[in-house]
């Protein structure tokens, strides 16, 4: 096998907006700690695959495409063969394109810079290609992610649920060459939403991260976000029910609990990772729900009720009104690396019920689902959530400029294909 890695900063000094949380004027006073962008290039039997991750709420799908074949040009990497995962910190510059200015603004300027460094370390890594071994495990770390949508008779409440439905499981792929850690690459399933303060920050991921490689100097350490959509940091009052506001304080503290389980996992005996490897997207429409009359619209407007990123995205739906889609554009990677590891990568903002599903598709593998990856149009919910409606299937909608929530079928359409893809062979 062999293996390449790069790792860039992509922290700026350009006047940026911050995004995440809803506030149009969150411009960014500084940096707390730096942002990263890295690629692990893997080789196996001649056939390459790429993984690549970025301190970003997320990737713009139609700006992957041209991406995708410019790195497919200069390397030897296919297009289908590169997963971009986004680690969705709330305090990274706008890299969406076609996002609600109101909930970060976009500077053309700075996603310029960031997609073209994308491509650049994906190439660097492909470059940087040597003889090594890849190694694989996980361990559960109970304590960082809890779910976040509680209905009490009946009614939604954005409030902590311990019962609820979560994915604790940390993944670890350690990368070794020449007898030295030269990437580690460990996944896990919460929202880096700690804090909301005006300062760039990787989240507790970054300080994982670091954590890693003061371990292992020269390593490049990287962090795969999981399908954390309905799953908040556990950042919750004496009443372990309300949340309360995050500080760095508590960054650190989750950060470090994280890496605690990677080192304890990079210290015992790994599974090698041997065998083909294969990779594949199937590209397919999801349903929105239909849009309101146009007068309902107008209406809004006029009562002069809504929030800011509300009124731009009303202002948005009526000025675009009869070209508002009735569908969206989504797909599903799959990644096998040897013989008994599995990526699936999904668009958007998928709640961890979707992990538990897509675990559960090839019997004998290990399974990693990736949220965030290759594309945001919005929340990824289970059918059974639009009954209790709450942020994650309707109040959402306009922060990605959905003119609908989805169709409680999406869950049915996503599900058939992915069991669909499962089923096929890579080889």
């Amino acid at each position: 096998m062999k293996i390449g890695v790069c790792k860039q900063c992509i922290s700026t000094t350009l006047p940026v907006h911050l995004t995440g949380f809803g506030n149009p004027n969150r411009k960014f006073t500084g940096v707390h700690d730096d942002i990263y962008a890295a690629a692990l290039v893997l080789e196996e039997q001649g056939k390459q695959v790429a993984i690549v991750t970025a301190d970003v709420l997320g990737f713009d799908r139609k700006r992957l495409q041209y991406i995708r074949r410019l790195i497919a040009e200069r390397t030897n990497l296919a297009e289908d063969a590169i997963l971009f995962n986004a680690s969705h910190t709330h305090s990274a510059p706008q890299v969406l394109i076609d996002c609600n200015e109101g909930i970060g603004g976009y500077l053309a300027e700075y996603a310029e810079q960031f997609y073209q460094t994308i491509a650049e370390i994906v190439c660097k890594a492909a470059a940087d290609l040597e003889e090594g071994e890849l190694y694989r495990s996980e361990a559960e770390c109970y304590g960082i992610g809890v779910n976040r949508r509680r209905v009490i008779d009946g009614t939604y409440r954005f409030a902590a649920f311990e019962d609820g439905v979560r994915n604790d499981e940390v993944s670890v792929l350690k990368a070794v060459c020449n007898n030295k850690v030269k990437a580690v690459l460990f996944q896990y399933t919460c929202h880096p939403s700690t804090t909301g303060f005006d300062e760039i920050s990787a989240d507790y991921p970054g300080v994982a991260r670091a954590a890693v490689e003061q371990q292992y100097p020269g390593a490049a350490a990287m962090f795969l976000q999981g399908c954390c959509g309905n799953i908040r940091i556990r950042t919750v009052k004496e009443d372990q029910i309300a949340f309360r506001s995050g500080t760095y304080e508590d960054v650190q503290f989750f950060g470090s609990k994280l890496a605690n389980t990677v080192l304890n996992v990079l210290k015992e005996k790994m599974s090698p990772v041997e065998g083909p490897f294969g990779c594949r997207i199937d590209h397919f429409n999801v349903p929105l729900q239909p849009k309101k009359p146009l007068k309902e619209y107008q209406k809004m407007l006029e009562e002069g009720k809504l929030s800011y990123h509300e009124q731009m995205a009303v202002e948005y739906y009526v000025k675009y009104y009869d070209v508002l889609p009735d569908q969206i554009p989504y797909s599903i990677q799959r990644m096998d690396l040897g013989d008994d590891l599995t990526f699936f990568a999904l668009e958007g903002e998928v709640c961890v019920e979707y992990d538990h599903y897509m675990k559960h598709l090839l019997p004998g593998r290990h399974v990693v689902t990736a949220g965030y990856s290759n594309g945001m149009p919005g929340y990824i919910c289970t059918a059974d959530m639009y009954p209790y409606g709450g942020y994650e299937p309707d109040g959402s909608t306009t922060c990605y400029l959905l003119p609908n929530a989805f169709d409680p079928s999406i869950e049915q359409v996503i599900e058939e294909h992915a069991k669909r893809l499962g089923s096929e062979s890579l080889a």
